[in-house]
């Protein structure tokens, strides 16, 4: 019998239920499906991480249905150089937009890596919002899938064990809240003292952000230098991270991942896919066994939406190969490059 329900109010009566007994369930959010647990509960933490095989170093993103939730995850109230950069995005909420702050007493190590900060968003998914507004506890939601796996955008890519072993055996539901509408994870952004610090790019653009710090943009994404850096010592210190999505390696199909301009410097093998940002002329679509085309215009909207279905679609595929587009790291096209180059740095390195 298939996990995934429709988001009627009994489903996601039943749905708080399990949560608040420590169950793991899977929910839609505006970007990608999360693996969900109550975000007070440690045991229930420890089986997101345990479900997804994801080390203990890489922190959750804790969500809350609005903003005076806030004390749920956040130690209140904040310094007032925090406040007020809280204050100039405050109204990017709901949306796909994270925020690290200090944490409140109620969020376990286990959630933060151990860090006394904490990742919090109100996402704008109504489904997510229903179901929150349900709990009076957060719920802490990374990714419903394997660590370093292509994250999921429709909920029947967390219903069985599609690519490679999946999470499905270790949740109660998967509630269907169709397919995520921006398809790429929320921006992080670290609130500082010093200064406001984005440490990953996503639905909200760094230009935005920047304009609402009064900031440029050079300033504000000085940290994603910085999150590499982070990454690789985790990775081999055991340090913990700042903030979710700072893995070098990440978001990666099994089979190998090559951008289109390195590509063309190869010997191809037989069976090769291509990610196309918008249609190729016949001559180029020949080329390749597959082609998967994200936009018919190359709005980096629709790219952003359909690259990780795009990317299991052919990982399911029987390829040797995959190649895939680049566009200009601007706006949204920011958080589709870092994916991509995340993606490939598995078979690249």
């Amino acid at each position: 019998m298939t996990l995934i329900q429709p988001p009627s109010d009994d489903v996601l009566d039943r749905a708080a239920a399990l949560l608040a007994a420590g169950k793991l369930i899977a929910i839609p959010t505006e970007t990608v499906y999360g693996l969900a647990a109550n975000a007070w509960d440690p045991d229930a933490v420890a089986k997101i991480f345990a479900a997804k095989q994801r080390p203990a170093t890489n922190p959750l993103i804790v969500h809350i249905a609005a903003i005076d939730r806030l004390d749920q995850a956040v130690r209140m109230p904040l310094e007032p150089t925090l406040q007020r950069q809280l204050d100039c995005v405050v109204d990017l909420w709901p949306g796909p937009l994270t925020v690290v702050l200090p944490r409140s007493n109620r969020i376990s190590d286990t959630v933060t890596a151990g860090r006394d900060t904490v990742a919090v968003r109100v996402p704008s998914h109504p489904v997510a919002l229903r179901l929150l507004e349900r709990c009076s506890f957060p719920i802490a939601a990374p990714s419903a899938n394997r660590s370093n796996y292509v994250s999921p955008t429709m909920a029947k890519h967390c219903d069985g064990p599609i690519g490679q072993p999946g999470i499905h055996q270790f949740i109660e539901m998967v509630i269907d809240g169709g397919d995520c509408d921006f398809g790429v994870e929320s921006t992080i952004v670290a609130l500082r003292p010093e200064g406001p610090k984005l440490l990953r790019p996503g639905g909200v653009s760094a230009e935005t952000l920047a304009e609402r710090f009064a900031v440029s943009v050079s300033e504000l994404t000085g940290a994603i230098a910085e999150s590499e850096a982070t990454s690789k010592g985790s990775e081999t210190e055991n340090a913990a991270m700042l903030a979710p999505g700072m893995m070098k390696e990440h978001y990666s199909p099994t089979t190998p991942l090559v951008l289109y301009d390195l590509a063309q410097r190869m010997a191809l093998p037989a069976r090769v896919g291509r990610i196309a940002f918008k249609p190729l002329s016949d001559a180029d679509a020949a080329r390749f066994s597959v082609v998967e085309t994200l936009s018919d215009s190359g709005d980096l909207h629709e790219v952003a939406k359909g690259l990780f279905a795009a990317l299991r679609r052919l990982d399911h595929a029987g390829l040797d190969l995959i190649v895939i587009d680049r566009c200009e790291p601007v706006g949204i096209g920011m958080a589709i490059m870092d994916r991509i180059h995340r993606a490939a740095a598995t078979h690249s390195s």
